[in-house]
Order: C-alpha cells, then sequence, then structure tokens
C-alpha cells in the first residue's frame, strides 16, 4: 500500500496545528459559516440537578466539522466553559459521524446540523434565580479548503423549586442522543491485525436488522481511513475488514463505535454502539477467517525470525536459563578433547530438544489462539503442579551432580543419566529443560516477535518459535561444529569432578525460586506440599540404594507420598498478597481515566525473572518512587503469576506476547504508552511526568 495517504495526513494535521496557533492569537470572525449556539433540554433546572446542554453548529452546504476523532487531517470541535461557579460541565456526547473522502485522504465528522450534547450539574446550594451558562466554541470547518472559527455561545437558564423543559431544545439534544453510540452489555468485539489489514468482528448485532455498518475507532492510528470497510456478516454477529494504519506502533487500542443503520417503525435510522475490543479473533465469519490467516509479507516475517534470532541468544545471558545450560557446558568441557563426530551429535541433538520444546510450545499457542481462547507465552510455569515438578527435577539434578544418587539402570538411573547430560538422551532433554524454564524469561528483540507473531496465523508462531530456538542453542551448535574453539579449556581432570560438583548449586538454586513463584501461586500450604514432596524424593533416592524387598517397599511408599504432595499443591488457592500498588482491572482504568488521572500499569509475574529484576532494579529504586509521589501518577499491577485471562488479553491488545510489559497511561486522555520490557530509572521517570503533563 502506498504511503502517499501517511504522508499527506501528516502535512494536513502539521499545517492545520500551524492554522491553530493562529488562530489561538485571533478573534472570532464576526461573521462565521457556521452557525453556532447554545442550546438546552430545560428552562428552568433545581438545585441538583443534571441537565443536558447541547452546541448546534449548522454548516453551508458542501462543508463539514470534525469528529473526536477526526482521520487523516482536522481538529475536533471544542468549547471553552464559562460557567457559574454552581455549574460543572462534562465532555462532549459524540453522535456517529459520516465519512468525508478527500483524494487519498478520508476524514470524519458531521454536514448540514449537529449537536454535540454535553451535562452539565447544578450543585446543590445553588440559589433561585438566573443561571447562564456560556463559553467559547471553536470549530475547523472544511470543503476544498478548511476555515478555523469560533464564536461565543449562550444560554439563558433559571433556577427554581420545579424543572421545566424547553421542548425544542430538548428534542434536538434527544435525537443527538439517539445517534450517538450507546452501551450494550450484550454486544461483544475483537480485532485482529493480520498483517497490513485490520479486522474487526462483533457479536450482538443482528445483521438482518442493521445495514451500511462501519467501524469508527477513537484512535486516529488504528486504521487507513481511506480504505475501503467490507462487511461480512452472519446470524449473530459481522466482521469488518480493512487497511491498518500503517503509522502507529500496532499497539493502539481499537476501541471506538460500530455505527450503522437500523429499521425502527417502518424506517431506516441512524444508530450507534461502543466497542472495547479484545485482541484475537472472537468468532468465526465465512470469507473473513482465511483472510486473517493470509499470508504476512515476506519482509515482515524475515524481520520477526531476526527479531526472534536475537532474542534467543539473550536467552543464553537470563539468570533463569544459567543453571541448566551450565549442565551443557559441563558436557562441553567433557567432550573437548574427544572426538568430533561425537560432539557434533550432542550439538544436533540438542538443538533438536531445543526446537522440540520451542515448537510444542507453540503449537499449544497457535491451538489455544485457533480455539478463541487467551493464553501468553510463559503459560507453562501458571501451572503450580508444574512450577512444583519443575522444582522437584532441579534438585533431583542438584543432588546427582552432588553424587547422591549415580547412573543405573532404574528409573531413577534415567533421570541421572539425563541431567549429567551425559548421552543422547542427556543432550536432547537438557535442550528441553532449558526451554521449559528460559520460555518465560521474555527479553529484548523477542518480546516484540512475539508479540508479533501472536497476532498472526499459526504458522508464523510456529516459524517465530524455531527461531528464538535456533538462537538459544546457536552458540553450542557452533562450538560443537568448530571444536577448534574449545582449544583454549583446559584437558579433562580431577577439576571437573569439582566443577561438577559445584554445578549442583545454581541447580538448587533455581528449585529455591521455583518454590518462591509457587508461595505466590499455592500460598504457604502448596510451600509445606512442595517441601513435603522434596522430603519424599530424597527419601525415594535413599531407598533404592538398599537392596531387597525392603528398600523397594520404602521407595513406594516414597513415591505415594510425593505424589499425594504433588496433589494437594495442584489444589491450594492462591495467598491474597498485598501490594504496595493497587490491583488492575479494566474498570479501575476506566475509572481513573475518566477523572483525568495519569496512570502507570505494570504487568509482571512471579515466575518472571526479568520483572523481578526490573522491579527491584528500576521501580523500587528511590528516585523512581520519589517520582511516582511527585507526580501523583496511580500505579495499577496486574499479577500474571497464575493464568487470568482478562490480563492476557489486555496484554494480546497491547502487541505483547507476555511479561514484562509497562504501559502508561497520560492524564490528557491520549494513546497508552507501551515501554520496552528492559526498562531504566530516567525511562520511567521520564514516562512518569509525560503521563502527569
Amino acid at each position: 500500500m502506498t504511503r502517499l495517504p501517511q504522508i499527506a495526513g501528516l502535512a494536513a494535521t502539521f499545517l492545520l496545528a500551524l492554522t491553530g496557533r493562529a488562530e489561538a492569537q485571533m478573534p472570532c470572525p464576526a461573521d462565521p459559516m457556521v452557525e453556532a449556539t447554545l442550546i438546552a433540554d430545560h428552562e428552568t433546572v433545581m438545585p441538583g440537578q443534571t441537565f443536558t446542554a447541547g452546541l448546534r453548529l449548522v454548516m453551508p452546504e458542501g462543508w463539514h466539522t470534525y469528529w473526536r476523532n477526526p482521520g487523516d487531517s482536522g481538529e475536533a470541535t471544542q468549547i471553552v466553559w464559562d460557567l457559574p461557579d454552581s455549574v460543572s460541565a462534562g465532555a462532549f456526547t459524540w453522535p456517529a459521524p459520516e465519512v468525508f473522502p478527500f483524494g487519498p485522504l478520508a476524514n470524519y465528522g458531521y454536514a448540514w446540523d449537529v449537536v454535540l450534547p454535553v451535562e452539565l450539574t447544578v450543585s446543590d446550594n445553588a440559589r433561585p434565580g438566573p443561571l447562564p451558562i456560556s463559553g467559547e466554541a471553536r470549530w475547523l470547518v472544511c470543503e476544498d479548503i478548511c476555515v478555523p472559527e469560533c464564536a461565543q455561545v449562550s444560554a439563558f437558564l433559571e433556577v427554581g423549586e420545579e424543572a421545566v423543559p424547553d421542548r425544542r431544545g430538548a428534542g434536538l439534544i434527544s435525537r443527538a442522543l439517539e445517534q450517538a453510540p450507546q452501551v450494550d452489555e450484550t454486544v461483544e468485539a475483537a480485532i485482529e491485525r493480520a498483517g497490513d489489514e485490520v479486522i474487526v468482528t462483533v457479536t450482538g448485532l443482528d445483521p438482518a436488522e442493521i445495514r451500511n455498518a462501519g467501524y469508527f475507532p477513537y484512535s486516529p492510528m488504528v486504521l487507513d481511513h481511506a480504505s475501503e470497510q467490507t462487511v461480512t456478516a452472519e446470524a449473530g454477529g459481522l466482521a469488518i475488514r480493512t487497511a491498518g494504519s500503517g503509522r502507529g506502533t500496532g499497539n493502539e487500542s481499537g476501541e471506538g463505535i460500530i455505527a450503522f443503520e437500523t429499521r425502527v417503525d417502518g424506517r431506516w435510522v441512524h444508530r450507534a454502539v461502543e466497542i472495547d475490543p479484545r485482541s484475537g479473533q472472537l468468532f468465526e465469519v465465512e470469507g473473513v477467517v482465511a483472510s486473517a490467516a493470509a499470508p504476512v509479507s515476506v519482509g515482515g516475517l524475515a524481520w520477526a525470525l531476526v527479531l526472534a534470532l536475537l532474542g534467543g541468544l539473550i536467552l543464553n545471558l537470563m539468570p533463569c536459563v544459567f543453571p541448566v545450560l551450565s549442565i551443557k557446558a559441563l558436557g562441553f568441557v567433557q567432550r573437548a578433547h574427544g572426538h568430533e563426530a561425537e560432539l557434533r551429535r550432542h550439538g544436533l541433538i540438542f538443538l533438536a530438544g531445543v526446537l522440540s520444546a520451542f515448537v510444542g510450545l507453540a503449537l499449544v499457542l497457535a491451538f489455544v489462539k485457533a480455539a478463541g481462547g487467551t493464553v501468553g507465552w510463559g503459560f507453562q510455569l501458571q501451572s503450580p503442579l508444574i512450577v512444583a515438578i519443575l522444582a522437584l527435577v532441579m534438585l533431583a539434578i542438584g543432588l546427582n551432580l552432588l553424587g547422591v544418587f549415580e547412573v543405573g539402570t532404574s528409573l531413577m538411573g534415567l533421570g541421572g543419566k539425563w541431567a549429567s547430560a551425559e548421552g543422547d538422551a542427556g543432550a536432547f532433554m537438557t535442550g528441553l529443560l532449558a526451554v521449559v524454564v528460559a520460555a518465560p524469561c521474555i527479553g529484548p528483540f523477542a518480546a516484540g516477535a512475539l508479540g508479533l507473531a501472536l497476532a498472526q496465523p499459526g504458522y508464523f508462531i510456529v516459524a517465530v518459535s524455531a527461531a528464538m530456538g535456533l538462537g538459544l542453542a546457536l552458540p553450542y551448535l557452533i562450538l560443537s561444529f568448530f571444536p577448534s574453539l574449545l582449544r583454549f579449556l583446559p584437558k579433562p581432570g580431577a577439576w571437573m569432578v569439582r566443577f561438577k560438583q559445584f554445578l549442583a548449586f545454581p541447580m538448587m538454586g533455581a528449585a529455591v525460586w521455583l518454590v518462591w513463584v509457587l508461595s505466590f501461586q499455592a500460598g504457604s500450604a502448596g510451600v509445606l506440599f512442595v517441601l513435603i514432596a522434596a522430603l519424599s524424593l530424597g527419601f525415594i533416592l535413599w531407598a533404592l540404594k538398599s537392596s531387597g524387598v525392603l528398600g523397594k517397599v520404602a521407595a513406594v511408599i516414597g513415591a505415594l507420598a510425593l505424589a499425594g504432595s504433588l496433589v494437594a499443591v495442584s489444589q491450594a488457592d492462591a495467598p491474597s498478597i498485598e501490594q504496595r500498588a493497587e490491583a488492575w482491572s479494566p474498570a479501575r482504568v476506566a475509572e481513573l481515566r475518566a477523572e483525568g488521572r495519569p496512570i502507570f500499569v505494570e504487568f509482571t509475574a512471579a515466575w518472571c525473572v526479568s520483572c523481578q529484576v526490573n522491579k527491584q532494579v528500576t521501580l523500587n529504586s528511590g528516585a523512581v518512587r520519589e517520582a511516582f509521589e511527585r507526580t501523583g501518577v496511580v500505579e495499577l499491577v496486574a499479577d500474571w503469576t497464575n493464568h487470568d485471562d482478562t490480563i492476557a488479553r489486555e496484554i494480546r491488545s497491547h502487541g505483547a506476547a507476555g511479561v514484562p510489559l509497562y504501559v502508561v497511561y497520560p492524564a490528557d486522555g491520549g494513546e497508552p504508552i507501551v515501554l520496552p520490557p528492559v526498562i531504566s530509572p530516567d525511562m520511567i521517570i521520564e514516562a512518569l511526568e509525560s503521563a502527569a503533563g
């Protein structure tokens, strides 16, 4: 798609900004083209009453003013109130707009005659008598050219003991409110970004009862406004497909309205519903699903694969991965001066284990996404049972490295063989285990690639995941094929026994970390049961060293205790954690934004090591805490330690695949700002000050 609309739109916006600055210094014209008046639905109001006024704009033929999102260019109508102390005003209620195409651009607004309703509230202590309300209205009116105009508007009411309606004003305002978007709890929506396309699916609207449906987002960065919107309808819902903006980050909220015509008393009238679509296909509409899964551009796929490869390389540096990969390093030391063919084979088998785990995770994500579910990267550590089992595996590996049990022919012997990375099975299982622990540690590059992949078809998710796996295994693969790089390593000897024993401690440290994660998921009861399971594991290892029937019976008893403890872990309840910040919820964000408060949302999880490092190093630093207090930014925490569909959908809506994710909402109601996963104190302070204005 050509960049001409975007370039022209930016140019028009820039010229408009210059015009706006000039307008701010100019008086209102004595004879504007647009006739502006202020009307009200009451002549007399009572103390404590809320009534509705309306700014009415009547335009010459062929001219138009603008909606709250003007489109490619333009400016929304404003009013600066001059009200008595006893009266407070809300924001405009915007009727559904029309589309005004202009060459490669398109704008949203109103022609002929429009009323913009606004609620005003009279205080309880208002005194009886005259109640003048006035203000200066400013608008941009356009045809082939645009003219900024303004006018002083006023209406005169009275405060009395009984409310008296104004029939004419009430009628005009009522018609405007009928065309304004309504909140309908039965209407649900989802937005899917597939390559250069945006697809919005909606349920709760009967296609047989509506026509000429259109999607109008509140953000100007969601759509290419001039592109045609293709509407596909089925019983119970519809889908709207159009081109994406190309100017935004891809993380913009799809909140907006669906405008349409519906039949009322035998005639077609304009109506609209407000939507706040979640990310992901809500339901299948024939002819749309295939388009949503259409191949993205080759360049886009190639760039995502490069980012994923770099992200996989960086995973080697993550502290959650080091304990497992240190075993792989020990294996290379052991074979550094051995047969090159064996070294290459082990490198390839390790790669196969890594790729199998990454692709397996990707297939699960693709399947859940296709089924309409919400799951994000790192979901495997959202299960307390899996966390407990991984902690026991890490403990067992550490005990094996210390020589508590040796490789034998039993099942535990096989586990010990895997743990010490001996043989082909050991190489493969080390790759699997590295991915299971490493996957939640989303770092730079990987976050962007996965965020893009999760909004794409299943094959894209698999390809990006495989690229991450290749990046994780690449250093070891290179060493296995170029063993000359290992010539600087010392020859095998007695030092390797001590080194092997030393590696037991990072493995058991990983077990401690996983138990700490479990404490957030299953509380003190979960920690108690996993410790009992660890005790049972130790008892089993001791019993298996005993010969005869007694040892086998003891091992069976230990296995039963181990299994029972893991069942208890899976049934333990999550604790109530007192946080230094408020708990996040969509309702709380909406409430704070309505109050004009700046917001900082931290999407985090106990199992996310990057999240914990960011929290301790950056978010808990003195300078950042002082900035929160100084700016008055409200801090919300979305804890994704346990699976939560609402949090998962919100993460996806910002174009991210998982945590850490940091979102800042400006006090002026502007678009939310998504920060990178690796943050610094200066970055946070700058974002807080910008949000607070």
